[in-house]
């Protein structure tokens, strides 16, 4: 079977708010002590696969989990053990008549099955009560607890919206409420991803890349708009998830950045068959998409001026900005509309054809990049960031497309994007030096360097720019 859930973590000025909200007289609280298993390796962990063996009240429960099509599902599979004092052995015969999870555990340990041990445990306090949303049951969980090995414990305190009975849309919409209220944000890492990196004294999983969008060029447009959406979340909201928490690193910074490129791209492109809904994120995503790349460059750009300046003192830098930005209501709102969307199965009308659709927002685009090359030597540097963005969005939205799309266009960007990207870069961080430096010598040494570097850098650009005008005129 698969589990539908989504799990929220929750800011400590919150806490005893959200607490009291669960002190019902149809919440019902439960005592949960799991054990996961794993190779030395961790090779489950590597394929996003955890086993357990949970005491619950005074039930132990087997379960093997793996991961779903999205970050609302995942295949979950259950073995009553029964009760007993001590926790009982993990069993694996238990898989022998279950295809799809014996598939699971031969993919992730192939014929060793033996070499699963103990690797770390969670201790939680479970208060959980049903609420009936339309014709929805949804059970909300309050988990309070530690995850711990033998040498460290760290906290436990999130809360898990999961959907027991009817529509994913209404697990969305209550889960919405809560947020409003408590200003809870979305964290799509499970307890066994943490219980791993403890194990393996980690703060952070390595940043999640992206994942190809499949679909057919005969579908319908919103069909369509829909896996471009799930691709970019499964690219998203692990790094998202990484930055809110303030683990993140350089990389994480960088596909969340390219991922929220995508899905900007992909609205804008299909703009005709987009919901009002989601058009009215556009601003804001756009402020999120310019936040995140500032801190990427902050955290890249930065550090590697510093270090050819011949500075050694260790780099300090203002995050706060971009990891705040994503715990915000207004972002994870955002962020659940998308899965709403990206998840809505309802059948909508035939529409037409996407083709001449895209070919139209091509021709704006196309516009618009004809004109930014015209016009770019004469361009302030905020508006040559903004003249770069928009080329930007031009090429996510080709390669997105590529069905589509003509191929000298395509070809054309991808001559262009190192260059470009360098230059976009470049020009980010003399804007933003001073906002994520917090040492004055260390602005000094970094402005100094990109004053140096940035006119050389705009006269490449601007003859690559003459070069490819002809070629996009021809």
């Amino acid at each position: 079977m698969h589990e539908i859930e989504l799990k929220l973590q929750i800011p400590e000025q919150k806490r005893a708010a959200l607490i009291k909200a669960f002190e019902t007289k149809t919440t019902r609280y439960i005592d949960l002590h799991a054990r996961y298993f794993d190779t030395a390796d961790s090779k489950l962990a590597a394929h996003h696969i955890a086993i357990r063996i949970r005491k619950e009240g005074s039930v132990w429960i087997q379960t093997l989990k793996g991961a779903g099509e999205n970050h609302l599902q995942r295949y979950e599979h259950e073995v009553n053990l029964g009760e007993a004092d001590q926790a009982p052995e993990l069993d694996l015969s238990v898989y022998e008549q279950e295809p799809h999870a014996r598939q699971l555990l031969k993919k992730a340990l192939g014929d060793d099955l033996g070499a699963l041990t103990l690797k770390f445990e969670t201790i939680v306090q479970r208060a959980y009560r049903i609420v009936q949303l339309n014709d929805s049951k949804i059970e909300v969980c309050l988990d309070r607890g530690v995850v711990q090995d033998t040498d460290e414990k760290r906290e436990i305190f999130e809360i898990e919206f999961e959907l027991q009975q009817g529509k994913v849309s209404d697990l969305i919409q209550l889960t919405q409420q809560w947020v409003k209220k408590y200003h809870i944000w979305i964290d799509v890492r499970s307890k066994a991803e943490r219980g791993n990196l403890l194990a393996q004294h980690l703060l952070v999983s390595p940043a999640t890349t992206a994942s190809s969008a499949k679909y057919d060029k005969k579908a319908q447009p919103e069909v369509i708009l829909k896996s471009l959406i799930a691709a970019g979340l499964r690219h998203a909201l692990p790094n998202l998830a990484a930055i809110a928490d303030q683990v993140a690193e350089s990389e994480h910074y960088y596909q969340a950045y390219l991922a929220l490129r995508q899905l900007n791209s992909s609205l804008q492109l299909f703009q005709d068959f987009a919901p009002t809904k989601l058009l009215e994120h556009i601003a804001h995503f756009q402020q999120m998409l310019k936040t995140v790349h500032q801190a990427y460059v902050a955290t890249t750009l930065y550090p590697a001026i510093l270090l050819l300046t011949e500075q050694a003192d260790p780099v300090h830098l203002d995050l706060s900005h971009a990891n705040h930005l994503f715990t915000q209501t207004g972002s994870t709102l955002l962020i659940l509309d998308l899965l709403a969307f990206s998840l809505d199965e309802t059948e909508t009308e035939p529409q037409s054809k996407v083709k001449n659709s895209v070919k139209k927002q091509f021709k704006q685009q196309i516009a618009l990049f004809n004109k930014d090359l015209k016009q770019f030597a004469q361009l302030n540097s905020g508006e040559k960031c903004q003249t770069l963005s928009h080329i930007q969005s031009w090429g996510d939205a080709l390669a997105l497309c590529t069905p589509f799309t003509m191929k000298k266009h395509l070809a054309l960007y991808v001559q262009l994007q190192p260059e470009l990207n360098e230059s976009f870069d470049l020009w980010i961080a003399q804007q933003y030096a001073t906002s994520y430096l917090t040492s004055p010598e260390q602005q000094f040494f970094v402005l100094g360097w990109l004053a140096n570097q940035i006119p050389q850098q705009q006269a490449q650009l601007e003859v690559t720019f003459k070069k490819l005008q002809k070629k996009m005129d021809a």
